[in-house]
C-alpha cells in the first residue's frame, strides 16, 4: 500500500442520476412471511405495554411505601425528641 498524498482529493460525484430500485412484485409466500412478522412485532409491542403498566404500578406502589415509611420514621423522631 502506497502513503496517500494529502493534496489528492477524491474524485468529483458523478453527474449521472442514480436509479432507484422499484419495489418487485412477490409472490403469497412473502405476503404470508410479512404478516407472520407484523403479528409477531404486534404481540411484542402489546407485552411491552403491559409490562410498562406493570412497572408503572409497581413504582406506585414503591413510591407509596416510601412516602409510608417516610412517615412513619418521621413520628418516630418527633416521639424520640419529646421524651
Amino acid at each position: 500500500m502506497q502513503p496517500r498524498d494529502e493534496s489528492m482529493s477524491p474524485p468529483p460525484p458523478s453527474d449521472r442520476p442514480v436509479p432507484t430500485r422499484s419495489p418487485r412484485a412477490r409472490g403469497p409466500e412473502h405476503e404470508l412471511r410479512d404478516r407472520a412478522k407484523a403479528a409477531k412485532l404486534r404481540s411484542k409491542a402489546a407485552k411491552a405495554r403491559v409490562k410498562a403498566n406493570r412497572m408503572t404500578d409497581r413504582a406506585r406502589h414503591l413510591n407509596e411505601k416510601a412516602a409510608q415509611w417516610e412517615r412513619r420514621a418521621d413520628e418516630l423522631d418527633s416521639v424520640l425528641s419529646q421524651t
